[in-house]
């Protein structure tokens, strides 16, 4: 499943939303600033970084395993 980088949550931890449903992902080992923009991001971030987040942005993690994700640059 491919994974988009969202934004950066009010707790400070980075987004990334499933492409083709509404699964978010997330980490919470690895916190950025609001204004960090995705190429900071990628830089400190793989899929190995993420757990399950839910369905809703700013939401509480599950801590769960992503399972077999990928993460997709939207910008370049």
């Amino acid at each position: 499943m491919n994974i988009k980088f969202e934004g950066i949550d009010v707790f400070y931890r980075p987004i990334f939303k499933a492409v083709g449903n509404k699964n978010r992902y997330g980490s919470v080992d690895h916190l950025f600033d609001h204004d960090c923009l995705e190429d900071e991001v990628l830089k400190e971030i793989t899929e190995d970084d993420l757990v399950y987040f839910g369905k809703s942005f700013g939401c509480e993690p599950w801590g769960t395993d992503a399972g077999n994700i990928k993460i997709v640059r939207v910008t370049k």
